[in-house]
């Protein structure tokens, strides 16, 4: 067996490259007997894609006519659903419509709203004391939010002594390298043998 042409067509057909008399002639050293096992799955891979054409069934009689009558239903399905979708839609617009007329209607019939107080004097105090509530829990809400600004005001005050330190801690950096010059330099006094003396 030829391996080096047998390697060269396999080449070939995976690039695409190959004619079909070479195809001929690659199926041909694929179906040898003493073909070596390395080539099994190059065998399995080429027979299969260039297997008999008998294998393949012949599609049945009328499966066109079958196919573009499932599309018809389909798209008969899809008008019957959006007109379903839009009735229900019309409806419910017409059914809000209806509510807010009779809404109109059943208020036009009370007389418009009607004074509850017939005495002036009780509908004053009744007034004064509505007003003092709405103060009342007006001053409640303000205190809260004196408190919340009391709050806020701590808060800033503790970013402006962060924000210091941090300016602090920058301008220190330039003696840290100071020290550690100074740490250097007693270093090698205190290693000289002539200091020791």
């Amino acid at each position: 067996m030829n391996l080096s042409r047998l390697n060269k067509l396999l080449e070939e057909y995976y690039e695409g490259f190959l004619s079909p008399a070479d195809e001929k002639s690659l199926l041909e050293l694929l179906s040898t007997e003493d073909l070596p096992a390395e080539y099994f799955d190059d065998k399995m891979f080429v027979t299969t894609l260039h297997g008999r054409g008998d294998d393949i069934p012949e599609p049945p009689a009328g499966l066109n006519d079958r196919i573009m009558a499932a599309i018809d239903e389909s798209e008969k399905n899809k008008k019957l659903i959006h007109n379903k979708r839009r009735f229900f839609a019309v409806l419910s617009a017409a059914a809000s419509i209806l509510i807010i007329i009779s809404f109109w209607f059943i208020l036009a019939d009370n007389d418009r709203l009607k004074d509850t107080y017939q005495d002036p004097q009780l509908a004053y105090n009744e007034t004064v004391k509505i007003l003092y509530s709405l103060s009342a829990n007006l001053n409640k809400g303000m205190r809260q939010m004196s408190d919340i600004s009391m709050i806020a005001h701590a808060e800033s005050k503790m970013q402006m002594i962060s924000e210091s330190r941090s300016a602090i801690t920058d301008e220190l950096e330039p003696l840290k390298y100071l020290d550690n010059s100074m740490r250097l330099l007693n270093i090698g006094q205190n290693n000289n043998p002539e200091n020791g003396k």
